[in-house]
């Protein structure tokens, strides 16, 4: 008959192999339930990151578009205020010219023609540089006023009984011819004697 110590051996042996498979299958279970997590970890974490960069792509691209509206807006605005720069000049040289064509015999000779329909009654805006030799070349019952809006020369003909306004004005033709440059992106400038062909 085995004996107490040979019993108490087997039962030793028998439950340290049955803790040995317990502890083996808990292992491995517990293997298994961190390689499950650790998946399901790295799964959250590589979609947290996805997440990430992709918030982060659009925010770039939403600045990159930001940047490039803005300086979209600067260079129009560049454009646009050399444009207003090169016009002025164009206007500032027409009115130069007219200037100097006005100082002319052929300028005098102008006004003549135009004061040549002149009937009385009529009265006539000059500038004030024009004013004696308007008088001169005007009949007696023609009216000469200065008019201090009238800076380049020509003559405005008016009459109230008829009803009559004609503006023969370089000023009145330089801003007609700027304000269809303004609209249609071009003038001309031929109505302006002493101005030539110039752009």
């Amino acid at each position: 008959m085995p004996n107490e110590t040979e019993k108490l051996a087997r039962f030793e042996k028998a439950v340290s192999s049955e803790v040995e498979t317990k502890t083996t299958e808990i292992l491995a279970e517990v293997d298994s339930y961190k390689k499950e997590k650790l998946v399901d970890v790295q799964e959250v974490e590589i979609q947290r990151a996805y997440d990430m960069i992709q918030r982060k792509a659009a925010e770039i691209r939403a600045s990159f578009a930001r940047d490039v509206t803005k300086e979209k807006v600067a260079a129009r605005q560049r454009l646009l205020r050399r444009r207003s720069e090169l016009t002025e000049e164009l206007f500032r040289k027409a009115a130069e010219r007219v200037q100097e064509y006005t100082k002319t015999e052929v300028y005098k000779e102008k006004l003549k023609t135009l004061l040549a329909d002149a009937k009385e009654g009529w009265s006539v805006l000059v500038r004030a540089e024009d004013e004696e030799l308007v008088r001169s070349l005007a009949g007696d019952g023609v009216t000469v006023t200065v008019s201090p809006e009238i800076k380049l020369g020509g003559i405005v003909f008016y009459s109230e009984s008829t009803g009559l306004y004609q503006d023969e004005t370089y000023d009145a033709t330089l801003k007609n011819a700027q304000e269809e440059f303004y609209n249609s992106g071009r003038a001309d400038l031929s109505k302006l004697e002493g101005v030539g062909d110039f752009a």
